[in-house]
């Protein structure tokens, strides 16, 4: 059996604030890892303890409780915190802290972060890694397996005693079952993402002949509306400089027109200008908030409006990212766990969405929806109505609830369900 060898040359003091209701033991990031009281071994998945038998470390006893992805998260106290960041300060790994609280270590850097900002106190990980003396490779190959079953990787991190940042890096690009060239999740989700533009565009009988690619990137689905519609207007934009130059270096019809400029920008002149556009791609990095609140008046009275929940859907384990989510969209609920909030929050942004829409006298129809692994993708054939019938449609199809719109009548597959469809475009013949 292989021993993993402990790194104590940075010391804290022991705190002794209790923990939030119902953990038991005194809350204290410990001065050395042997100092981390075991978990209780009746909280582990008997598989992960199996695992670790099979793969010679047996002896380990797990520092945190052993249980897959997305359990349900619990609030922080004040006192939790100021333990954690008096950690932090005396230079503990940010792994040894995690392990000590039961913490995801991401969630810890972002609350730190918020907290040195309101404090002007530079925030730093130099120091406090816990280092990769133990990554070997019979480690690397039971981390592998740890984390195929459903093991988090900041989990994995605390049982080998390893910086949990080399953990997380490691098992992603050493699992094999991501396919398609071995490429990562979100690679192949974007992938998808374009198939399934095409696989709509090409579906719905509706002529482009003016579209707007608001969140441009390098040009990919500019590229798909231009191959579908030859004789289409395009308006594509992009901000960041690097990437719009990266999209420059591709030859571009004389109907394709890029700026690089914020599209809050353009979209501002081009409802003074009265343009309209038969076709508008929200596809953004993290959210598209403002601009949903803008397009409207681009529209023309029957349209397709593709729009990603992005970046900012994602990391639900974080108490303040809900609170912006319930900022923007209005809905919240801190008692959910993270995966049924993953599973529930997107129904509650298109409700927000149709909520704008029937304000606007549109309703929607949804041609497409995905649950992909950062983000969630929606295609809609938007129709103008009167009001009338746009307060009709929303009643039929929002529900109020936890403060917010929920959408009913509605499938949102998630990728896995649909993954398949990429192995099948070569036989349809599709755009590459």
């Amino acid at each position: 059996m292989q021993t993993i060898k402990s790194n104590n040359q940075l010391r804290a003091p022991r705190y002794t604030k209790s923990l939030p209701e119902g953990q038991g033991t005194r809350l204290v990031v410990p001065r050395s890892w042997e100092g981390i009281e075991p978990a209780d071994i009746t909280s582990c998945d008997p598989e992960f303890l199996e695992i670790l038998r099979e793969c010679g470390f047996g002896n380990i006893k797990p520092v945190v409780p052993l249980k897959r992805r997305y359990t349900r998260g619990r609030r922080w106290t004040k006192e939790e915190f100021k333990v954690c960041f008096a950690a932090w300060q005396s230079g503990i790994s940010l792994t040894r802290i995690a392990a000590a609280l039961n913490r995801n270590p991401q969630d810890m850097i972002y609350r730190l972060l918020d907290y040195c900002h309101e404090q002007g106190i530079k925030f730093t990980e130099q120091g406090r890694s816990e280092g990769v003396e133990n990554w070997t490779p019979q480690v690397a190959n039971c981390a592998s397996k740890l984390f195929a079953a459903g093991l988090p990787a900041w989990k994995i991190a605390t049982l080998f005693r390893v910086d949990f940042e080399h953990v997380e890096k490691q098992v992603f690009i050493g699992r094999d079952d991501y396919g398609h060239r071995k490429q990562n999740p979100f690679t192949i989700n974007t992938k998808h993402k374009y198939f399934a533009n095409e696989q709509v565009l090409s579906s719905i009988r509706l002529d482009i002949s003016d579209a707007l690619d608001a969140f441009a990137g390098e040009g990919k689905t500019t590229e798909i509306i231009s191959h579908l519609f030859p004789h289409a207007c395009i308006l594509a934009t992009e901000s960041d400089a690097k990437t719009f130059s990266v999209a420059q270096e591709k030859k571009w019809g004389r109907k394709i027109t890029w700026l690089c400029e914020d599209n809050l920008s353009v979209i501002q002149r081009c409802a003074e200008s009265g343009r309209q556009f038969d076709l508008i791609d929200l596809d953004p990095f993290v959210t598209c908030y403002k601009q949903l609140n803008l397009i409207w008046p681009l529209l023309r009275p029957s349209a397709l409006l593709f729009i990603t929940f992005g970046g900012e859907y994602r990391r639900s384990f974080i108490a303040s990212n809900r609170k912006a989510i319930a900022t923007r969209y209005s809905f919240y609920n801190a008692d959910l766990g993270n995966s049924d909030y993953l599973e529930i929050v997107p129904f509650f942004f298109l409700g927000w969405v149709a909520t704008l829409a029937g304000q606007n006298s549109f309703t929607f129809t949804v041609a497409r929806a995905i649950r992909y692994a950062n983000t969630c993708r929606f295609w809609l054939r938007v129709n103008a109505t009167d009001k009338r019938k746009a307060n009709h449609w929303m009643a039929e199809h929002i529900i109020s609830e936890d403060g917010g719109h929920r959408f009913e009548g509605v499938n949102i597959p998630r990728f896995a369900e649909v993954r398949q469809e990429l192995e099948q475009r070569d036989q349809l013949g599709l755009f590459k």
